[in-house]
């Protein structure tokens, strides 16, 4: 057996041992009480449920259509209930049965299958899509502890280092992006890393995927449309989460707050310390209230968790009866780097 082969054996195991004892220590501790989490069933707080899943839908809706845009840097023209149905299933795979297929390797391969010429330039856009909603994620994580630091800087003294990592390190993916973006501008620029990247990878796949990437620096208005668009769907989902608010009953600070707290605690929430971040997030969620005064953070992220879980379902439907997913689309030919 290869060591990553072993490395990955264990791996997955080892996570889910983490998020068990994550979980645990939640409801030990009271953090996660399980009279709170049953009020979802109660039928006062059907319209909460509501509004927090018209949050995601639509926030998936507008994923799909940055996904869209995206793609036509390539030159494959896709209609919207196709894409809708790939980011569904992806969804699937990254928040129903995490720590199997990743969601945007099942995206990838749909797309690829659908490319007559330089098949894998559709799964460099799907990286690109990635690295975009992860760049609006460290811009409200960014202006988020800014604002922490500023306006409760004696409150939050215990946390000062981690704060200021927060906003060094978010600046740095910020500015390594802008950066990467004006660096290959120049179309000389291009070229030469182009040929740099033929010499390592013959033409094949793993050359397209790359070319995938370095494509959008020569189509900058549509990394500018991906990003507003991403920003608008993180501003979404926080609005989705903090509508459970309500249903935690207890008394609350700021709203402000609390936003920017939970807009740092999805920023590290990305960190693949669990199988979908179950437990780790939570666990950052209680922390991250609790420095601001306020409890049912674990509660909160976890209800949200279930509701972005059930409506993820809609995708498994969609992978397990498939109706030719990519099937209607245009193709056209787009010059290389």
């Amino acid at each position: 057996m290869k060591h990553t082969e072993i490395k990955d054996y264990f791996a997955t195991p080892l996570k889910v041992g983490v998020a068990c004892i994550l979980i645990w220590y939640l409801f030990k501790s009271g953090r996660l009480r399980a009279d709170n989490l049953l009020r979802l069933l109660r039928s006062d707080s059907l319209p909460f449920l509501a509004l927090s899943a018209f949050a995601f839908i639509s926030s998936q809706v507008l994923s799909s259509i940055r996904m869209m845009l995206l793609l036509k840097v390539i030159g494959l023209r896709m209609k919207f209930v196709p894409i809708l149905k790939l980011t569904m299933i992806g969804n699937f795979f990254n928040m129903v049965i995490p720590g199997t297929v990743g969601g945007d390797l099942v995206k990838g391969f749909y797309l690829t299958r659908h490319e007559d010429t330089s098949r894998g330039r559709s799964s460099g856009i799907v990286a690109i899509d990635r690295v975009v909603g992860l760049i609006a994620l460290s811009l409200f994580g960014f202006v988020s502890a800014i604002y922490m630091v500023r306006k409760y800087g004696s409150l939050l003294f215990p946390y000062h280092y981690e704060l200021w990592g927060i906003i060094t390190l978010s600046f740095v993916t910020l500015a390594s992006f802008v950066a990467a973006i004006l660096i290959c501008k120049p179309k000389t620029i291009r070229q030469k890393i182009r040929r740099i990247v033929l010499k390592a990878f013959p033409q094949g796949f793993f050359y397209n995927l790359i070319e995938g990437l370095a494509l959008i620096t020569k189509e900058r208005r549509y990394i500018s449309y991906s990003f507003l668009i991403s920003i608008v769907v993180q501003g979404i989902s926080l609005a989705g989460l903090l509508n459970l608010v309500a249903l935690t009953g207890s008394d609350l600070p700021d709203r402000v707050a609390l936003a920017a707290v939970s807009s740092i605690v999805m920023l590290m929430g990305v960190i693949p310390l669990t199988p979908g971040n179950i437990g780790w997030t939570e666990l950052l969620g209680t922390f991250g209230w609790a420095a601001v005064g306020a409890e049912g953070g674990a509660e909160v992220f976890l209800s949200w968790r279930i509701i972005t879980v059930l409506c993820s379902l809609i995708g498994g439907f969609f992978y397990l009866f498939p109706s030719r997913l990519v099937d209607n689309h245009q193709k056209e030919a787009k010059s290389t780097i």
